[in-house]
């Protein structure tokens, strides 16, 4: 598809803007003949075209130079998506991805406007624009500003702060919260902590990664303020990240408290839902040594298993945790390990059971993080390996499965 309507698309929202219209010039190219056709039909009934991407002018990068920038400490080799330092606008409707706003022309934000694009998800970090500008590099305070204009039009936004120690936290974190909670009208608020690989050298000033006692005053400093929230709107807003929990050694938060997981893909969240879905089918599967399968896992994912195994009375079901030598640091979660880490595991531990599960979330179009396939770990290993949805009850009977699953 060339045009619509005597103009090129620049992404899908162009082609949904057809659908009130009841009539739709096209133009066309098949194999070396450019055609036009007009279609008639009835207004809000949509074309019915399927497209492979979202964006058909390619994606719209960052322009900012953040001191944390996570892709900035990526190791050489991996999935070359990896380093695309995506800051679109269009994705953030789309599929939730966290944005700046910092690189958004007058047109963009009239036109996020004009078609309501909302929910939007933005990178936040602090209220302060001197602090911001200094966290992100540049006039970041020109997101600020749009992000006020959004807020005011009705946009829904949902926020986050990556939160560096001794940078953007302790006071400064309380102002970024005092403000977004009296001023910002934001559905909600995730803080989470700044992720570092083994090439933090990468990174233009020293950052360190929280330990049990920072991440304790984060939290509680959140819970102060879901407090105040809670007293002026009736709901929490603020939401720390399950990695905060995990370095404090304190429990999850009660399902209620997450109030719908509105930054379940942030990080937040997920670790409770899980748990909640696993209990759920407590005694439904029968008793843990009717489990079939094994479990990979990364360190974070380890004390979320053994917390959702042991409440559902399958304490017995052997876990395997995978340490991220790949990327080293801080990293701990499941989705960034590689295959070749889980080879160096399975060889070195020789677990017992020969069918592990692992979480879908570890691939992608059947890779993992450094290009090795699933067969590649099977075959190097002589353990089978089944992927399998994030989701506690489909994790409960994908243990106990006769047939295959995946």
């Amino acid at each position: 598809m060339l045009e619509i309507n005597g103009r090129p698309p620049l992404d899908i929202l162009d082609y949904l803007e057809t659908g009130e219209e009841k009539s739709v010039y096209l133009r066309l190219q098949r194999g070396g003949r450019k055609i036009t056709r007009r279609v008639r039909k009835g207004a809000g009934i949509p074309l019915g075209l399927v497209f492979d991407r979202a964006v058909f002018d390619g994606v719209r990068t960052c322009i900012n130079g953040c001191i944390f920038c996570f892709v900035d400490q990526m190791p050489p080799g991996l999935r070359e998506t990896l380093y695309v330092k995506d800051d679109d606008y269009r994705l953030s409707f789309y599929y939730g991805n966290f944005i700046t706003l910092n690189n958004l022309s007058a047109a963009d934000v009239e036109r996020i406007r004009r078609l309501r694009l909302s929910p939007l998800y933005v990178s936040l970090h602090a209220t302060d624009p001197v602090l911001r500008s200094r966290l992100m590099g540049g006039n970041a305070s020109k997101g600020l500003d749009i992000l006020h204009t959004l807020l005011d039009e009705g946009i829904v936004v949902h926020l986050q702060v990556v939160l560096c120690p001794g940078i953007n936290d302790g006071e400064d974190l309380r102002r970024t919260l005092r403000e977004v909670l009296e001023d910002y009208g934001a559905a909600s608020l995730g803080i989470v902590p700044v992720g570092l690989t083994s090439r933090t050298d990468a990174l233009a000033g020293a950052i360190r990664p929280y330990d049990g006692v920072s991440a304790r005053e984060v939290l509680r400093l959140v819970e102060e303020f879901q407090a105040a929230a809670l007293e002026e709107y009736g709901r929490r807003l603020f939401y720390a990240a399950d990695e905060f929990y995990l370095l404090a050694e304190e429990g999850f938060p009660g399902e209620d408290e997450y109030e719908g997981y509105p930054q379940l893909e942030n990080g937040i969240g997920m670790a409770r839902k899980f748990i909640a879905e696993t209990l759920a089918l407590k005694g439904a599967m029968g008793s843990e040594d009717r489990a079939l399968r094994g479990v990979v896992t990364g360190v974070a994912g380890e004390r979320v298993l053994h917390e959702a195994l042991e409440g559902a009375g399958m304490g017995g079901v052997e876990v395997i945790a995978v340490h991220n030598r790949l990327m080293g640091g801080t990293v701990t979660v499941t989705a960034l390990l590689g295959g070749a880490d889980i080879i160096a595991t399975l060889k070195n531990e020789r677990p017992v059971s020969r069918s592990l599960l692992i979480p879908d979330s570890m691939l992608r179009d059947g890779l993992f993080i450094d290009d090795i396939t699933l067969a590649d770990v099977e075959r190097e290993t002589g353990y089978r390996l089944i992927p399998v949805e994030v989701n506690g009850a489909r994790f409960v009977r994908a243990l106990h499965a006769e047939e295959e699953t995946g």
